[in-house]
């Protein structure tokens, strides 16, 4: 049997079932991966003693302390009467070097995929909410918080919620402050869509009656700013850091020449080849050219399976070299970007790789690859004569929902042209180039930057009077009339405004 430290990849790159003996108890059989954190841990769903488990497989510098992290957590919850899965084994992996923790397999479904089906369904969202609201009141009722706040690790049964992942609970002594509770509810509550922000005061209402205490009104105030808060941070962190180290999601490899970083679940030889010679193989034929100008050209072609869209990043000249050589390239904006929108909840491209042409520090050529999106973009779409009115009218709603969105969460496009948004199923837009795209923190900054998008994206349809008017109408829907005077969009005087 391979060396433990070895046995995270074996597992991990077996095409079918991996035995793994564990000291004094039955062989664990490992059917699929569920999760893996590189050198550290890795999650599988089996077969052990007979029975469907989850194990919880643990190595690096000190397995026994991070699995004995876990299983006290575990163990905090089901004192607590907080419905958990069963701990069946927790023990060491034969050969030493590793700890494994069998859990006993519990039929739903997670938070986060429930979340994501129930997105036409906006009272069954709040269903959920709601439910996960009283969990977690539950916790701190007991003197326990999550601090690994995150929707998967909440199991939506027949029964009830179980909540998982003991590694995040912590016992607070002798309970959990008011301010700590509420902080910790704020991130939950910002994981959920910041559409959705409206039913917050509902919500805070429901943790509220399970504690059997009352609200001020400056926390209720209060709240909503601390789940954006939370929120924006996680998406800064996630998008700005995170995605340029080797991680869950990335792998990252750099050197002198290059910097490269690929989306793992996206990775494959064929797009290795192309990172090791894009001019090569975007020269090739059946390469399709979206866009050739000056800044970047946009090409589309076919890897494997896979059809991709690559921007090229090009150097003008050697004064624009210069300008572009010590500030992260516009590849590295977009492939940021295009996390940050995964991560808040707004539909675009799926990135799937970024490479800079490097010498040392000072960065060259660029290129961003990205999934390519069958859809027409909103330019050709409105312009589709036999398409109804009734359709567009719909896609006019939600492209200003999406617009209204992007406000609220303090980020501003740059670059709002018909072509940038596709119209997906369900007239749902996708937003595409992320390069310009920027989180505004500063309030008068954001505003007039958001005033810039929708005056870009109004423009589109200076020459399309049926277009324009339902685009005014639809913004209407969602913004305050007088925020929209202000950025200089016309009113329909069809409209009671």
């Amino acid at each position: 049997m391979p060396r433990p430290a070895n046995l995270i990849e074996n597992i991990a790159a077996a095409s079918g079932s991996y035995r793994v003996n564990l000291s004094g108890a039955p062989q664990l059989q490992c059917e699929a991966v569920v999760r893996l954190v590189p050198d550290r841990r890795l999650v599988c769903r089996g077969i052990w003693d007979g029975r469907p488990v989850y194990a919880k497989l643990f190595f690096g510098r000190k397995p026994k302390h991070d699995a004995g992290r876990d299983a006290s957590g575990v163990r905090a919850l089901i004192h607590a009467g907080i419905p958990t899965p069963e701990l069946l084994f927790d023990g060491e992996i034969a050969d030493g070097g590793g700890h494994a923790l069998v859990f006993a397999e519990v039929a739903g479904d997670s938070a986060e995929t429930l979340w994501r089906s129930q997105a036409r369904n906006p009272a069954a969202r709040l269903k959920l909410m709601s439910q996960l609201v009283q969990i977690v009141a539950a916790h701190h009722q007991a003197g326990l918080i999550q601090h690994d706040m995150y929707l998967k690790n909440f199991l939506v049964t027949e029964s009830g919620i179980f909540t998982l992942d003991g590694d995040g609970i912590r016992s607070h002594t002798p309970s959990v402050s008011r301010r700590a509770g509420l902080d910790n509810l704020a991130l939950l509550l910002s994981k959920f869509d910041a559409s959705d922000d409206g039913w917050l005061p509902q919500l805070l209402q429901h943790y509220a009656a399970v504690l059997g205490t009352d609200l001020r009104p400056a926390e209720i105030q209060r709240f909503a700013a601390r789940v954006m808060a939370h929120r924006m941070r996680v998406a800064r962190g996630y998008a700005d850091h995170k995605v340029f180290r080797t991680c869950t999601d990335v792998i990252v490899e750099s050197g002198w020449n290059q910097f490269r970083a690929i989306s793992r679940p996206r990775d494959s030889n064929e797009l290795r080849i192309l990172l090791d010679d894009p001019e090569g193989r975007l020269g090739a034929s059946g390469v399709v050219s979206l866009k050739n100008g000056n800044t970047c050209t946009v090409l589309a072609l076919q890897l494997g399976e896979r059809r991709i869209v690559v921007k090229r990043y090009n150097i003008k000249s050697f004064r624009h070299a210069l300008g572009r050589a010590w500030r992260p390239s516009r590849a590295a904006a977009s492939w940021a970007n295009a996390y940050r929108m995964n991560i808040l909840g707004i539909a675009t491209a799926q990135p799937i790789a970024l490479l800079e042409r490097r010498w040392g520090p000072i960065r060259r050529q660029a290129y961003y690859a990205s999934e390519y999106v069958e859809a027409h973009d909103a330019a050709t779409f409105f312009a589709d004569p036999v398409l109804p009115e009734e359709i567009k009218k719909r896609a006019s709603l939600n492209i200003a929902r999406l617009l209204h969105k992007l406000k609220h969460l303090g980020i501003v496009h740059g670059d709002m042209k018909a072509t940038n948004i596709l119209i997906g199923a369900d007239e749902q837009p996708i937003l595409l180039d992320l390069d310009a795209m920027r989180e505004v923190r500063c309030k008068w900054m954001l505003q007039h930057g958001h005033r810039r998008d929708l005056r870009r994206w109004m423009e589109n349809w200076r020459d399309d009077p049926l277009t324009s008017s339902a685009m005014r109408q639809a913004l209407q829907q969602v913004y305050e009339i007088e925020w929209l005077r202000d950025a200089g969009i016309g009113i329909e005087k069809s409209e009671n405004t």
